[in-house]
């Protein structure tokens, strides 16, 4: 089954941007670096197909460029298929053990496909080569959340700290970004602390207005909190954004229709109730148009400290 438009999006963060390629040691085929660049643009589009040919195209010019591999692997994983998207992440690493984007794609892929342990330890990696790896955190604390929904007692006290731990290193990282306090709402949530999560998810939605779901998750950690009339607001604004969450609107004008307190949406779901099989990613180009470029961290084995080379290839 074909993954969402924005799980498509944001596992391109997953890659490095094309524009760092010359800043390796030994620079790739110019006209390799400009299909890498197509694929993203593709991507970004929404076209996986093209996106595939770019980077395959990429390849056939320049078949050991990590970053080609690694972009490779996430348009087949947006196409729902993650055991040949894990191929291409295990080549990118291969390729280079320090590209930080191709281990955390490939522990996405594995979490996709049940690997828990080993997933972790691939997005582990990611992070201790580039702890400003954002995906990376967003997967990760996903992960522990669903964890921590079939878990208890004390259990799920740790996991939801491990989660939200995760997201507030996230926010350190990129703190204008939306899609990371919507998480660390949905956190707030599950550990039970309304107050907690309506704060986040109105942060989300004054970082971005067109955000269906964190108006849903407002909306319904309001009502929890007493503030039925804010909630109401919250609800109907949600119901204005359905054409960027369509579920979670419907949902809103159910709330509406007949007063009552929604579940917020999970990470993955937009709008539906989480399922522990389904890591889905959203994110969406009005998000990745919040990030700018950092100094990309790369922490190489035996050394450590700071490139010029950055780590984000988002452009909406």
């Amino acid at each position: 089954m074909a993954c969402s438009p924005r799980l498509a999006v944001l596992l391109s963060c997953l890659v490095v941007s094309c524009g760092a390629l010359a800043c390796v040691s030994s620079p790739p085929h110019p006209r390799a670096v400009e299909q890498v660049r197509r694929g993203y643009a593709h991507l970004a589009a929404g076209d996986r197909e093209r996106a595939e040919v770019a980077f395959e195209h990429a390849l056939e010019m320049a078949p050991d460029l990590a970053e080609a591999r690694a972009g490779l692997g996430v348009a087949l994983r947006a196409g729902g298929s993650p055991a040949l998207a894990l191929a291409q992440f295990d080549a990118a690493v291969q390729a280079d053990p320090d590209l930080a984007e191709g281990h955390a794609g490939r522990g996405e892929a594995l979490l996709a496909l049940g690997a828990a342990e080993a997933g972790e330890e691939a997005i582990a990696e990611a992070l201790r080569i580039d702890p400003d790896q954002v995906p990376a955190r967003l997967v990760r604390a996903r992960h522990l959340s669903r964890r921590a929904e079939r878990a208890s007692g004390e259990a799920r006290h740790l996991l939801l700290d491990r989660a939200r731990r995760d997201l507030l290193h996230a926010v350190e990282a990129r703190p204008g970004l939306a899609i990371v306090h919507h998480d660390l709402a949905w956190v707030s949530w599950l550990q039970g602390d309304a107050q907690g999560a309506a704060e986040g998810y109105g942060r989300a939605v004054n970082l971005d207005p067109s955000m269906a779901e964190a108006w849903l998750g407002l909306c319904a950690s309001l009502a929890a909190t007493g503030r039925q009339a804010d909630a109401d607001q919250a609800c109907a604004r949600c119901v204005h954004e359905g054409t960027h969450g369509a579920a979670a609107a419907a949902r809103c004008a159910t709330r509406l229709a007949a007063p009552g307190t929604p579940p917020p949406p999970a990470p993955d779901e937009k709008g539906a109730p989480a399922r522990a099989s389904a890591p889905g990613l959203p994110f969406d180009r009005r998000a990745a148009g919040a990030a700018t470029s950092l100094p990309r961290y790369r922490r190489r084995r035996g050394t450590s400290g700071a490139t010029s080379r950055p780590s984000w290839p988002w452009r909406p």
